[in-house]
């Protein structure tokens, strides 16, 4: 049987797929052009055999049928099952015009609904499941039209919600919830759920939105029984993360509100979870695989804060983030503000959660610079913290992203202090640390932090003009700590003539090439040459020192 399901599987993958996909893969399988172009005239002419003697529903009626067997008849075949949830059926909803056809038969209809209402097809293990929901869905697209692809989704979704609703409803639900045979059935539920959100198109998006809005307050309860079961708290998390970024572009205001409204109902129920777990000075006794289970939260977390964020930037709902009276930065700080205290540098380690942490931040304070005087100190401080950690990051992404994120709050501040308001106001200032002592402002902080990475560290040439960008603002708005440590520099000179190199190269670095103090894109592209020049004559015979 597996034979068979693999041949079909790459049969189906081969003829069924888009035209631009088969080439991809064509070009993966096999460089050979005589072996591509071969391929491709097959492709043609079986294609054009099943349209134009209409054999293309019967061998559809019949992959259907053979992958309903394999599901059905043989339970404990995990690799069988995942070849066919992930290749075979996968495969017939890649073309939409096939998905017209697909949905007419009764092949598949009994399929969508073993998968619906049939106990047998929850013994599929989670990833399974998810999978199977996703294409279950996708094949919507063939229905008539919106409404009957809407109602065909709550079809397949319903008894699962109705499920977690009832569940999370017992009085008992502590002790029930924690039954082995329970947590498995929560697991598939949410797998399933979280499959149907990743299968979201416009003409589906209603009814998966209701999918998600049944399940909001049980997701939280059971997110409370669950604490400490993390592989359901992560399936918890990531249902939410995909059914959010399938979502939020769509929704109109009111439905905005309650989504935001229930994210941040999610992330202060996980951080009252786990703020004493993985604070910074208890990081370094985490056990391997508790700092692992707590980096897939964390970006999870971040995911979903990113997801959030996307509104701003495509919206397809019929009012204006204007009109709507949401300020997304607003929510999704106070959304960061509860998830970083529980990020350690050990958790920082870890690539992807690293990139997701500073690539949300970076846009932040990119598109938001504004709100970042509305902090509080502890979170204003922990921001600093881990800007000035990526800073000095070995991967030259996440340095970039810092960079983007320092040059927008320096222009901000100057931009807004000029035109005579506050800026960062006291952010910019300075503010105590732990002993209650006065510490450099964020700006002069990161002025002296970039002048010493760019003259004496090791990095990568690419980052320069991202870096000259940064530096620009951060010189205009602290001009007396530039020229401070600039005359610091050059009385720990020795050599006279470097002594005179550098004095001029400092001089010239701010007044050469037609400066001025505005900052337009001329400005930041002569700032640009002047610190390339700056660097090339200086740099050399300062990390020599």
């Amino acid at each position: 049987m597996e034979a068979i399901v693999w041949f079909l599987a790459r049969w189906s993958q081969t003829y069924l797929m888009p035209l631009e996909e088969f080439r991809d893969s064509s070009t993966n399988l096999c460089h050979d052009t005589g072996y591509q172009h071969q391929s491709s005239t097959s492709r043609k002419a079986l294609l054009s055999f099943f349209g134009e003697h209409n054999q293309g529903k019967p061998v559809l009626d019949i992959i259907v049928r053979i992958s309903m067997t394999t599901l059905v008849s043989y339970p404990g075949e995990k690799d069988l099952q995942e070849l066919t949830c992930n290749q075979l059926l996968h495969a017939l909803v890649r073309r939409k015009n096939v998905c017209v056809h697909l949905v007419a038969l009764d092949s598949w209809r009994e399929l969508a609904s073993a998968f619906a209402n049939d106990k047998t097809l929850i013994l599929l293990n989670s990833t399974n499941q998810r999978l199977l929901a996703q294409t279950l869905v996708l094949s919507a697209y063939g229905m008539r039209n919106s409404e009957s692809s809407n109602q065909y989704v709550r079809d397949l979704t319903r008894h699962a919600t109705a499920y977690l609703v009832e569940l999370s409803g017992k009085n008992d639900l502590k002790n029930v919830a924690q039954q082995p045979d329970i947590i498995l059935l929560v697991s598939c539920l949410l797998e399933r759920l979280r499959g149907a959100a990743n299968a979201t198109e416009p003409r589906t998006q209603k009814a998966i939105y209701e999918m998600g809005f049944s399940v909001m307050n049980p997701v939280l309860l059971l997110l409370e029984v669950y604490k400490h079961e993390s592989a359901v708290v992560y399936l918890l998390l990531k249902f939410v993360v995909d059914w959010v970024d399938g979502q939020i572009s769509y929704l109109e205001a009111q439905e905005t509100n309650i989504v935001i409204d229930f994210c941040t109902r999610l992330l202060q129920l996980y951080s009252s979870h786990n703020i004493g777990k993985t604070l910074m000075t208890q990081s370094s006794s985490l056990l391997g695989e508790a700092k692992t289970e707590k980096y897939k939260d964390l970006r999870a977390l971040f995911q979903l804060l990113s997801n959030l964020c996307s509104k701003d930037l495509v919206d397809f709902s019929s009012d204006s983030i204007e009109a709507q009276a949401i300020n997304i930065s607003q929510v999704v700080f106070f959304g960061l503000h509860i998830v970083t205290p529980l990020m350690s540098g050990d958790l920082l380690k870890y690539p992807k959660l690293c990139h997701d942490y500073f690539s949300l931040l970076s846009h932040l304070l990119e598109v938001y610079p504004e709100t970042v005087a509305q902090l509080s100190t502890e979170a204003f401080a922990h921001v600093l913290g881990t800007l000035d950690f990526g800073l000095h990051h070995q991967d030259s992404e996440i340095v970039d992203m810092c960079l983007r994120a320092l040059r927008a709050l320096a222009s901000y501040h100057y931009k807004e202090t000029g035109a005579g308001k506050v800026g960062l106001a006291a952010q910019a200032a300075g503010i105590n640390n732990s002993n209650g002592n006065p510490e450099e402002g964020v700006l002069s902080r990161f002025l002296r932090s970039l002048l010493q990475l760019l003259l004496f560290e090791d990095y990568s040439p690419d980052m320069v003009g991202t870096a000259a960008d940064a530096l620009f603002p951060l010189i205009l708005c602290e001009p007396r700590l530039y020229q401070r440590l600039g005359s610091e520099l050059i009385e720990r000179q020795a050599n006279p003539p470097f002594k005179s190199r550098l004095a001029n190269a400092l001089q010239s670095l701010t007044s050469s090439n037609q400066l001025s103090s505005t900052l337009d894109r001329v400005n930041y592209q002569r700032f640009r040459k002047n610190l390339t020049n700056f660097l090339v004559e200086v740099r050399g015979f300062l990390r020599t020192m």
